[in-house]
């Protein structure tokens, strides 16, 4: 990249060591690989790395950066997190993801991820001309980023997605809106004849459970199956509470106690047990975990839809 500094730079006190780091960030962020020791590592496919580690896949010295990295931490445009319990250093802000739209979007196009390439993909407002250089949701955090890009990868490929003789997939949406205007799902995925197309969103415990139960309550009315991927399965397990307590949805048996007894197996056969109890208001979802799908991957995955169709 070129290292002249925008003019919103000082603003966000940002120098040229700075404004490479959140280069860094920002392009793995959009699921560029970054290549170390010989493997392409993405946002989408492998587990993530401290920064200092991510430095070796542009072969510059960490020891040069350390300073601005510590600062870009201090002054809150960048924080520690766990992310699929792995602790990362270089979590974006709310304020950090600003300053990123505001310095980096000179760099946009280079920065893109692959699918904003494709007609298919429907922009929203994420910065003055609605166009990168973050790409996706521009209120997500790292987690939820990668439950996106983790869940694109591996459904793309999966045989019920895939078009053997156009050798494509049958069609991937990324951050699709309504006739409104309005988001819906993270991701709308096309699958063959034989299966419900799929709704993916990712949820973690940020989010508000009241909008929560309102959204839970739009996707049932499409006609699709939902694949919900949580942080946790605790934030699994408070949604459905909440849908419990809201009188939106009917859970057998009692509501869920001591989360972390609850896997996300056990979480699907509740489930899928309370809408063949209460049929009146049945659910089409799917439930698994970032962590469990970045690691299950399509095998996973595969079981798992099996399992649910099993189940209807």
């Amino acid at each position: 990249m070129s290292f002249d500094l925008p003019s919103q730079a000082k603003f966000w006190g940002i120098g040229k060591p700075e404004l490479q780091i959140l280069y860094i960030i920002t392009y793995y962020l959009n699921n560029n690989p970054l290549s170390i020791d010989g493997e392409d590592r993405r946002i989408s496919t492998h587990h993530d790395l401290p920064l200092e580690d991510m430095f070796l896949g542009i072969e510059e010295p960490y020891e040069e950066y350390e300073r601005p990295h510590m600062r870009l931490l201090n002054n809150g445009l960048l924080q520690e997190e766990y992310v699929c319990r792995r602790k990362i250093d270089w979590a974006p802000t709310q304020e950090g993801r600003q300053a990123i739209r505001d310095v980096l979007h000179p760099w946009s196009d280079e920065l893109q991820p692959s699918w904003a390439e494709e007609s298919v993909y429907k922009i929203h407002t994420y910065d003055r001309s609605g166009r990168g250089p973050l790409f996706g949701d521009p209120n997500e955090g790292v987690t939820h980023r990668k439950g996106v890009e983790v869940a694109g990868w591996v459904l793309q490929s999966m045989a019920w997605t895939y078009d053997m003789d156009m050798e494509m997939p049958y069609g991937l949406e990324w951050y699709p809106t309504d006739r409104r205007g309005e988001s819906c799902h993270d991701l709308h995925v096309k699958t063959n004849e034989y299966m419900n197309d799929v709704g993916v969103e990712v949820v973690t415990d940020s989010n508000n459970m009241d909008r929560l139960v309102k959204k839970w309550k739009r996707f049932q009315k499409e006609n699709r199956t939902n694949l919900w991927i949580f942080d946790r399965r605790e934030t699994a397990c408070k949604m459905y509470n909440a849908l419990y307590k809201s009188g939106d949805y009917a859970l057998a048996g009692r509501q869920f106690r001591n989360y972390s007894n609850w896997s996300a197996k056990l979480i699907n056969e509740k489930v899928w047990k309370s809408s063949e109890v209460y049929p009146q208001n049945e659910a089409n979802d799917v439930i698994q975990t970032v962590t469990g799908l970045l690691e299950g991957r399509g095998d996973m995955l595969q079981n798992l839809f099996e399992d649910f169709y099993s189940s209807k």
